[in-house]
């Protein structure tokens, strides 16, 4: 991050160092300084909305995060949910594709081991587990298509258990070091839900290991997976667990800045676009400092045309968050002689 101005960077620099050495009052007054040389450097406002907010000036960095989304609109810095949380701005549906690609270009590196080691995260584990009890773990899916893949941690489970898996994700860099692996048969660098709507396939099961926490609204999101499942598909994913408030809200935007969402919500979300519950299990998946973070494991699936309108009919309990007996495994077609396992990759 660069202004182009050698005393500016070096008075951010300064601000920097005060911000983390604990001093935000400080690094306040050197960025507002800094101000006079480059007063439309958007990442100078950015920094300035940070240090208000931590030294308890809320109507500063709520006009410095403002501004800084008027100099640079596609918000790669995230200025959006610190307006959010800081009740300027009402909570967003997710947050912004180029803020969260942004976020893991520059972290793709160290993110396998910050992930596993530091945070000693279990999502794939136990997300493959969930499938496990639902389709039996015999079961050989003909195409899988992973959301949200990054280097491929839930791919390397998946791998054994299909003949054919594709990984989308936001982040080239991300989709870089999955590439490395060999594990994908093809990898795409894309929005989700926009690549969802543009493919016009069906898959045996996709997966969300991890990805719904930057989204608050995941109506669209169910809907294009709806849309690109067999009937009889599966849906597995992992959510931030947060209950019910007493005003009904079932979804929030934590000062992390991720999404949580209550087990009610995902399942009526689900619903309303044809996916019927199996499994759900809330566990811890990984830990945050001191904290353990608990989450939603859930595996839906794609209710057959035939019982569609009545999949949430009271008179037909069986449809309802039900685990499908390990016999019951039509639909995940065996693909491997219909498909050429081609590498490639989609930029």
């Amino acid at each position: 991050m660069t202004s182009g101005d050698l005393r500016a960077d070096r008075r951010v620099e300064t601000a920097r160092a005060l911000l983390d050495s604990g001093d935000p009052t400080a690094a306040l007054s050197v960025l507002e300084q800094t101000l006079e040389l480059t007063p439309d450097w958007p990442e100078l406002h950015f920094l300035i909305g940070e240090a208000a907010a931590t030294s308890s000036h809320r109507d500063r960095a709520v006009a410095a995060y403002a501004r800084y989304l008027a100099l640079s609109p596609d918000d790669r810095l995230g200025a959006l949910p610190h307006l959010a949380l800081l009740g300027a701005t009402p909570q967003p549906d997710g947050l912004p594709p180029a803020y969260v690609a942004a976020l893991f270009d520059e972290y793709a590196p160290r993110f396998e081991r910050s992930l596993l080691i530091g945070l000693d995260y279990q999502g794939p584990a136990q997300l493959l587990q969930a499938i496990n009890s639902v389709s039996g773990s015999d079961t050989v899916f003909g195409s899988v298509l992973d959301l949200g893949c990054g280097t491929g941690l839930m791919g390397e489970r998946l791998r054994k258990v299909c003949a054919w898996i594709e990984g989308v994700d936001l982040s080239p860099a991300m989709i870089a070091q999955s590439s490395s692996k060999g594990v994908y048969d093809a990898l795409h660098v894309s929005e989700l839900t926009a690549y969802l709507a543009n493919d016009t396939r069906h898959f045996d099961l996709v997966t969300a290991a991890d990805v719904l926490i930057y989204l608050g609204d995941l109506a669209p999101l169910f809907a294009a997976v709806t849309r690109r499942l067999v009937d009889g598909g599966l849906f597995a994913m992992t959510a931030e667990a947060v209950e019910t408030d007493a005003t009904g809200l079932d979804r929030r935007l934590r000062p992390s800045r991720r999404f949580a969402h209550s087990a009610d919500y995902l399942t009526r979300v689900a619903g309303e676009h044809g996916l019927v519950q199996r499994c759900h299990k809330r566990t811890v998946l990984r830990r945050d400092g001191p904290d353990a973070i608990e989450a939603h494991v859930m595996v839906f699936e794609r209710v057959r045309a035939g019982d569609r309108l009545h999949a949430l009919s009271p008179e037909r309990p069986e449809l309802v968050q039900q685990e499908v007996p390990e016999d019951q495994t039509a639909g995940h077609h065996d693909l491997g002689d219909q498909i050429e396992h081609t590498k490639m990759v989609d930029q």
